[in-house]
């Protein structure tokens, strides 16, 4: 039998931030490293070889398949720009890692999982879920005509901000959905005159919830009269802010930027299409009414105004577009680009915007040219 090679290789990015290297075999069989598959499924690589020298695992026994074959795959690698050229490593055929997905989110939902493997049904279950719901997505945008891009949506699917700040480790007082300003507070390690100042700004995006007595009672409060916020206006508030946890948030839902999809003209339009994708569930709007005026793009939950501006720009009344700017910034974060710009230097601007201050990630003497951003205050 002749020996199996990886001639094609590439680096897997469905969970944000965690990369694994998969390969294509000689007879088209598509496989991931040992440790990319440990990674990924959220095992230490020690503990993965020790699974499957002994699969099945008892507890997974009644949900896997019963012949599938879990043979150590030793593969010679011969793909380019590959470090491991010329190695032999192995390998993890997909059929291995579906079975192992499947077996492990049906062993936790039956509720057969040790409490040491429960992370790993945990992580499987979501990893499920976002996989599915990738295949429909590209599958429906494909039958549209459209390209998108697969590692992006998928770690889209995987990626939830709520879930995400749960991770930080917040916290509610008032159930498992409503916080109290609290509960916020000792999150993002701001005072409460701060958060109240927020909370000012967007009371048109920030909706409170009245609690009744019983439920502030029922965590020993003593007011009369108080607030809740449900966790989506949380996740507002967490990103909106201009706090060490909602600089990291941030990075961590849009640091891995390389992924996304660059445009390839220089139109609003397909700004528009871009940004769909990249904000999508983060409450995007085009043409969106701020007072007197339009943005182009605004994200609710970032509290993010993007303004994309091209050659036109220079024929603006400078004085107009000052006093225009000075009022998205009372509430909102700005960030104006060049239409010529990459994707990756406006998501670096973005990382940098916050409320009162304009990032301006062009030069009107340099049209067309991409430039380094600078951030202007406006509300000093």
């Amino acid at each position: 039998m002749t020996e199996r090679k990886a001639v094609f290789y590439g680096q897997v990015e469905l969970i944000p931030g965690i990369v694994c290297d998969g390969y294509v075999l000689t007879d088209d069989t598509a496989v991931m490293s040992e440790r990319g598959t440990a990674e990924l499924l959220g095992i230490h690589h020690k503990s993965l070889q020790s699974v499957a020298v002994n699969w099945p695992p008892k507890t997974l026994e009644p949900f896997i398949d019963k012949g599938l074959s879990v043979a150590v795959n030793r593969v010679e690698v011969t793909a380019k720009d590959n470090p491991h050229k010329g190695r032999k490593i192995i390998v993890y055929e997909t059929s291995f890692i579906e079975s192992f997905i499947r077996g492990y989110a049906l062993a936790l939902a039956h509720r057969k999982l040790r409490k040491i493997q429960r992370h790993i049904g945990e992580r499987c279950v979501i990893l499920q879920s976002s996989l599915v719901l990738t295949a429909l997505e590209v599958a429906i945008k494909q039958a549209c005509g459209l390209s998108p891009n697969i590692q992006q949506t998928a770690q889209k699917n995987y990626i939830d901000v709520v879930k995400l700040i749960k991770e930080f480790g917040f916290t509610c007082t008032a159930g498992d959905d409503i916080a109290i300003k609290k509960d916020i507070t000792q999150f993002l390690n701001v005072p409460e005159s701060t958060l109240n100042s927020f909370l000012r700004k967007h009371k048109n995006d920030i909706q409170p919830i009245q609690l009744n007595s019983a439920t502030i009672r029922s965590f020993g409060g003593k007011a009369s009269r108080m607030n809740g916020y449900h966790l989506d206006d949380v996740t507002k508030i967490a990103l909106g802010m201009d706090s060490v946890i909602g600089i990291e948030l941030k990075k961590q839902v849009f640091g891995q930027i390389g992924s996304f999809a660059k445009p390839e003209t220089s139109s609003e339009v397909q700004w528009q299409k871009v940004l769909s994708s990249v904000f999508e569930g983060f409450d995007l709007h085009f043409n969106y009414p701020i007072g007197p005026y339009k943005v182009d793009f605004f994200v609710a939950k970032l509290m993010l105004v993007l303004e994309c501006n091209g050659y036109c720009h220079r024929y603006y009344d400078p004085k107009q577009e000052k006093v225009r700017e000075k009022l998205i910034t009372q509430k909102y974060s700005l960030v104006r680009f060049h239409h010529q710009i990459s994707l990756e230097t406006l998501f670096n601007g973005i990382l940098q915007a916050k409320p009162g201050t304009m990032v301006k990630l062009y030069d009107l003497k340099q049209l067309g040219k991409e430039m380094p951003f600078k951030v202007n205050s406006l509300n000093a």
